[in-house]
């Protein structure tokens, strides 16, 4: 049994005294509940309250009658909780898939027999039996997921909370994750707590719970949730996927003019990277200034290798890349200026201590002058944000919704010509979303050329011209 008794959270350092307010909850035995919300309403902040992460300002939480921010290891024992965070890279501490499953297993002292067993059993559970050599961090967003799931099985927690944890598969990966919490976990009973903004998602569980600006508004039945929260404010709060494409169709022929200039070009290019057997072969593949191209595929299938190879960040191995018809050789050929690339997990990249600074660091490196505030501020309105209530925040105390929207400021603050975005929509709720598209919008009325790997095929088919499929490391 999990229980909050009347919880209250506030960041040390915040402007707002509480962050989260008066929060009372008792979730059973083997319930799956569903943590759902816009960014910044708590969702996260309360996941790792129940985990012991945190520790509430006010009121208590207790996991099976024990503190989870007092609680030591203790070896003899099953762990009460286990968590996987948002964005699985930041989780993974070793250099093989092998040893991030006997990691924690060797942190609980596990038997070198057991510890053996449990290794073949989640590997053979989980599939991720071809990936034990492989860095954790080389494997698809779909392998990653099933990977943190296989390290918690192992272990063996009583309580499974899990921070957001579709949000980096596709269509395909989220039925086959879906499949293996429901064989690994419900079966034995574990409770399983997950914080999302995907409307399609809280229909598979048991309860949700709603939260808006640290408070719960909503507590019960998935089919309730409708009747007690005006649509506007789930509409605002959550993602609905509605539009489906086929990878096997042809691509749309509106958007792309004959008449316009190639920016990027590829000619029976090769490309690899991370250390493993994959490669993407391109045999022909080019955009056009102005266009805006959409890249989707299933887990694995090359979306990130190919925006790299397009963006000059990652040299081919054969063939010819060329860019703004300046061939591309190697990494020093990579036009900074011109090209803007928002990686899959920018946050990871932060290190200013002010949004005003994270933001303007890009500005300063390219354009020569210090003095970017009015660039900063005018950048996060393009991103969808107040520069009021954001420039003067730490980047690092905000939620990972907004965190992205600072990361696309820093990439919209840059006059290039050429955009990469990767994944732009991983936990973006409904109305951060359509920030995005008017983002996009914008970038192409000055005259800008986009290019969007996702897995977000709605997504896709509402902001792009053009569509280009992968599939096994080939265009469609």
């Amino acid at each position: 049994m999990i229980r909050l008794d009347d919880v209250s959270f506030a960041f040390p350092d915040s402007a707002r005294r509480e962050f989260l307010r008066g929060i009372t909850l008792a979730i059973g035995d083997g319930e799956w509940v569903a943590i759902a919300g816009g960014n910044g309403s708590g969702k996260t902040t309360l996941c790792r309250l129940l985990a012991g992460i945190y520790r509430p300002s006010a009121g208590a939480v207790m996991v099976d009658g024990t503190d989870p921010a007092r609680a030591g290891v203790d070896s003899r024992r099953v762990p009460a909780i286990g968590i996987a965070f948002q964005n699985p890279d930041s989780q993974f501490v070793t250099s093989s898939v092998e040893r991030e499953l006997l990691f924690g297993l060797e942190n609980l002292g596990t038997g070198e027999d057991e510890m053996r067993s449990r290794l073949a059993a989640a590997a053979r559970s989980f599939s991720i039996e071809p990936y034990l050599a492989r860095n954790p961090h080389s494997l698809s967003g779909g392998e990653k997921q099933r990977l943190v799931l296989a390290c918690l099985w192992a272990m063996g927690p009583r309580h499974i909370i899990l921070d957001e944890p579709f949000s980096f598969l596709d269509s395909l990966a989220r039925k086959a994750f879906l499949e293996a919490l429901r064989d690994s976990f419900r079966r034995e009973g574990k409770t399983i707590i997950w914080s999302t903004v995907d409307a399609e998602e809280l229909m598979l569980a048991d309860r949700v719970i709603f939260m808006d600006a640290g408070e719960v508004r909503f507590d019960g039945a998935p089919g309730d949730l409708a009747r007690s929260i005006p649509a506007l404010d789930l509409d605002r709060s959550l993602v609905r996927r509605d539009v489906e494409i086929d990878p096997y169709a042809a691509p749309p022929a509106r958007g792309r003019r004959s008449d316009a200039a190639p920016v990027v070009e590829m000619h029976e290019a090769r490309f690899s990277s991370g250390g493993n057997a994959f490669a993407l072969d391109v045999s022909s593949f080019s955009i056009v200034s102005g266009e805006r191209v959409g890249i989707c595929g299933p887990s694995g299938s090359g979306k990130t290798t190919l925006l790299l190879g397009s963006a000059g960040l990652l040299p081919s191995a054969g063939g010819e890349v060329a860019l703004f018809g300046a061939r591309v050789a190697s990494r020093r050929d990579f036009p900074a200026g011109r090209v803007a690339f928002l990686f899959q997990s920018p946050e990871e990249g932060f290190f200013a201590p002010t949004v005003r600074e994270e933001v303007s660091l890009a500005c300063r490196r390219f354009a020569g002058n210090n003095d970017k505030s009015d660039a900063a501020a005018r950048s996060l309105i393009d991103a969808g944000l107040s520069p009021e209530l954001f420039l003067d925040r730490n980047p690092f105390h905000l939620s990972q919704g907004e965190k992205r929207l600072v990361a696309l400021a820093s990439v919209l603050v840059l006059d290039a010509q050429l955009f990469f975005l990767d994944e732009p929509t991983i936990f973006l709720d409904g109305a951060a979303r359509r920030r995005l598209l008017s983002a996009l919008d914008r970038l192409s009325a000055r005259g800008g050329t986009t290019v969007v790997a996702s897995h977000d095929r709605t997504f896709l088919a509402e902001c792009t011209d053009r569509i280009v499929a992968l599939e096994n490391g080939r265009l469609l």
